[in-house]
Order: structure tokens, then C-alpha cells, then sequence
């Protein structure tokens, strides 16, 4: 821990908040539920998450302290102890009031937003200086007492962490879909950045097609049975493209040809049920390139002789993307 130069979360929000956008914190609590992503996909549950246990390494999220951390199997057979683990506002309140109550993936995911509440806010949930976390606000949690959203923060991002905090475990969601959800609010949000760029320069202004404007509706129906390990090893994929840079300029047809290499190979690392991230993906892409799907798809359609433009207009077809969805020509 003494060698993570942001220090905890807790430290680098107090120190580092007031310079944060919204979409460094939107990258931070992905870089954050991706962390979970890989311990639950492992069947592991970390069961004792706070902001002094996830440390800030030139500007990544690393998560730590795993003295609590049982594999499920492990978990589920542990004797039920009456000894209360962990920093109240991030505990479970499920075993408040259920000495039985055995620590779980829930658990962890609503530790999860908590974190993202303060991710949001830039401070310790229910701190009041001096004043330790006690019995009194344990009860409260358990009854529903919960922090207020701080003003102006995303709808979106709200609904998550929100959701994550249910008081009742089977209402929470999964690890899979918070980082899904979160990865959507990252990309519309980069998506309205570059919709508002192009409107400055009025050679773009009819550029932008209406289906690459997301709407995070789109993604409301999140993978719930995903391979052992294969989602987050799609994510970590999808997270280098991101950030992977390559020449935007896409006006030869050599280049054209590249763009759709690319995009082949990276819709190709989405399985059949990851087909929303497969859509994620393939809008990502187009807009780190300053593309529309209107002008990758109208070169497709003109370039059926090269193989992977047939391959490619069939994900089109298959995911619905500037046309209406056609599986039986995406096959």
C-alpha cells in the first residue's frame, strides 16, 4: 500500500476532487466494479470494501487488503459469528439485523455503491468529524437510511449506485451489470462530447447518423450468464481499443480496409450472448475515429468484394445498426 502514489481513494478524493470531470469519475468507478468484475469471476468475494482498502496508482484504481476474502464455496460453509467486520456504512445491512446472514456477491455489491456514491461526492458516507461510526447508525442503515444523491450528478450513475445500495439482496444487481452499465454512461457520455464537437464546425454538422447517438436504453438488458472469465477478459480487450491510438484519417481506401480489419477483429472477442457489448464496442470505435456508422456502413455495402466487409455488414445486419435488426442476414 505504501507504494501507491495517489494513496488510497479516500486520500486522492480529498486531495485530487475538485480537478475531477465527471468522466474521470466515470472511469474510475469503471476501473473500480472491473476490479470486482475479476474476483467474482474468479468466485471470489472480497467482503470488506471501503474507500482506505482501494488505493490510486498513477491515476488506476487498484483494489486491495484482501484479509476478509473468501472463495463463495468457503464463505457459504463458514461457521455464522456474531463479530462485526468492516467499516459500518459499507456493510451489508442485511447483517445488521441477521447474525446468520453470510457475507456474499451482494454483499460486495453493496459495498460497490456506496463507493460509487462517494466517487461522486468526494466524501466518506455519513462522516461527521470526530463523530465514530457507531450502533445508532448501523440500526438506521439497516432501516433504510441512506446518503442524498450530490446535485447534479448524472441520472444515469444515480440509478446505479442506487440500485447497488437496495436494501433487499436478490435487488441488487450483478457485478456484470454495473460494469455494463457504467461502460454505456462512458460511452454516451463521450458520445454527446464529440456530438457537441462536431457542431462547432458546421463541415460535420450533418455527419452524425441518429442511431450513433446512444441512448442507454439500448443497453438495458445486460449478459446475466457470461463463460467463466470470458467477460472480463472481452472488457480488458475492449479497454485497450479504447485507448489504442491509430490514425484517424480514413479517406484512402487502404485505410477503409484497415478500419473494417479492426472492427472485425474486435467484434469478433464479444461472444454470441455478448452482443449489447458487441454494439458498445463497435459505436466505441467509430467514435475514438471520428466516424459515423452512416459512412463505415454506405462503404460496406459499396465493397462486398473484400471478405471482411461481408463479415462486418452481417454484424451490422445482426445487431442493428443503421438498419433495422436482421439476424437471419447477420448469420
Amino acid at each position: 500500500m505504501e507504494y501507491a502514489d495517489g494513496g488510497t481513494l479516500r486520500e486522492y478524493l480529498k486531495e485530487h476532487f475538485d480537478n475531477l470531470t465527471w468522466n474521470n469519475k466515470f472511469n474510475m468507478a469503471l476501473q473500480f466494479a472491473c476490479a470486482i468484475l475479476c474476483l467474482h469471476d474468479e468466485g471470489i468475494i472480497h467482503r470488506d470494501l471501503h474507500s482506505k482498502n482501494v488505493l490510486v496508482h498513477q491515476n488506476m484504481v487498484k483494489l486491495a487488503d484482501f484479509g476478509l476474502s473468501k472463495r463463495i464455496e468457503e464463505s457459504s460453509n463458514l461457521q455464522s459469528s456474531t463479530k462485526l467486520f468492516g467499516v459500518i456504512p459499507y456493510i451489508d445491512p442485511k447483517s445488521f439485523s441477521n447474525q446468520d446472514y453470510k457475507l456474499n456477491k451482494k454483499s460486495d455489491i453493496y459495498s460497490i455503491g456506496i463507493l460509487l456514491w462517494e466517487i461522486s461526492s468526494g466524501n466518506p458516507p455519513f462522516y461527521t468529524e470526530g463523530k465514530p461510526y457507531d450502533v445508532c447508525l448501523a440500526i438506521n442503515i439497516s432501516q433504510g437510511l441512506r446518503e442524498t444523491p450530490i446535485p447534479d450528478t448524472p441520472e444515469d450513475y444515480v440509478n446505479i449506485y442506487t440500485d447497488c445500495w437496495n436494501n433487499e439482496p436478490d435487488n441488487r444487481p450483478t457485478i456484470n451489470q454495473v460494469v455494463f452499465k457504467l461502460n454505456a454512461i462512458i460511452l454516451k457520455n463521450n458520445n454527446n462530447m464529440i456530438i457537441k464537437d462536431f457542431r462547432t464546425n458546421d463541415s460535420y454538422t450533418n455527419q452524425l447518423s441518429s442511431k450513433q447517438q446512444i441512448d442507454l436504453n439500448a443497453f438495458e438488458d445486460p449478459i446475466n450468464n457470461p463463460s467463466h472469465g470470458e467477460l472480463s477478459k472481452f472488457i480488458q480487450e475492449f479497454n485497450k481499443m479504447n485507448t489504442k491510438e491509430i490514425d484517424s484519417s480514413i479517406s484512402s481506401n487502404n485505410n477503409f480496409k484497415v478500419t473494417v480489419d479492426e472492427m472485425v477483429e474486435l467484434s469478433n472477442k464479444a461472444s454470441v450472448e455478448a452482443e449489447e457489448l458487441d454494439r458498445l464496442c463497435i459505436y466505441n470505435y467509430l467514435n475514438n475515429h471520428n466516424m459515423t456508422s452512416q459512412e463505415i456502413y454506405i462503404w460496406l455495402l459499396n465493397n462486398q468484394n473484400y471478405s471482411n466487409s461481408i463479415v462486418l455488414l452481417g454484424d451490422f445486419n445482426y445487431l442493428g445498426i443503421e438498419i433495422n435488426i436482421d439476424q437471419k442476414k447477420g448469420i
